[in-house]
């Protein structure tokens, strides 16, 4: 049994993690070099309570928007799940900034993480996520971490920059 829940956007502050093909819940030793999150990296996204992964499933949703549903999955091997770090301004490979604007775009689909204060989210009620095939305002997200760069397998969260919500699930 597969289980769901529609990532939503709200007021409050939720934690991901970036996993770097890992499907165990133990963080991998890091070795020297290779503990930033940078641009271009693609990466899987884990809510830190649940340990879903953030994922497209290619389904769009029936009403509000009618893009892609965004969605949270618990089985670690599923695939669709993996999103591509592009960072304004910034060269492939470079570290990405604690408090850098950043676009989310899934490996599959070429989509990006979306969002916008027009749409409710069908389940929660709460700020429509939404997989988007085109690039505007709606794509960009900050990173909050607690150090100067965005470490690996740590935790952090991501800041709506158009409406001021965070991604939760």
């Amino acid at each position: 049994m597969h289980v769901y829940s529609v990532f939503v956007l709200l007021s409050a502050i939720g934690t991901c993690t970036a996993l770097f093909g890992s499907n165990s819940n133990v963080a991998p030793e890091l070795e020297k070099g290779w503990e930033h999150v940078t641009a271009g990296s693609t990466i899987k996204l884990s809510h830190v309570k649940s340990n879903a992964r953030l994922m497209m499933p290619q389904v769009s949703y029936g009403t509000g928007s009618q893009q892609q549903a965004i969605t949270a999955h618990l089985d670690a091997a599923a695939t669709k799940g993996l999103w591509r770090v592009e960072v304004k301004e910034s060269l492939r490979g470079q570290p990405v900034l604690c408090g850098a604007q950043i676009r989310l775009i899934n490996s599959d689909t070429d989509h990006g993480l979306h969002s916008h204060s027009a749409h409710k989210s069908p389940i929660s009620s709460n700020q429509e996520v939404s997989g988007y095939d085109g690039r505007d305002t709606g794509d960009l997200w900050t990173v909050e971490c607690s150090k100067e760069k965005w470490m690996r397998e740590t935790p952090v969260v991501f800041k709506h920059v158009d409406t001021s919500k965070y991604l939760l699930s």
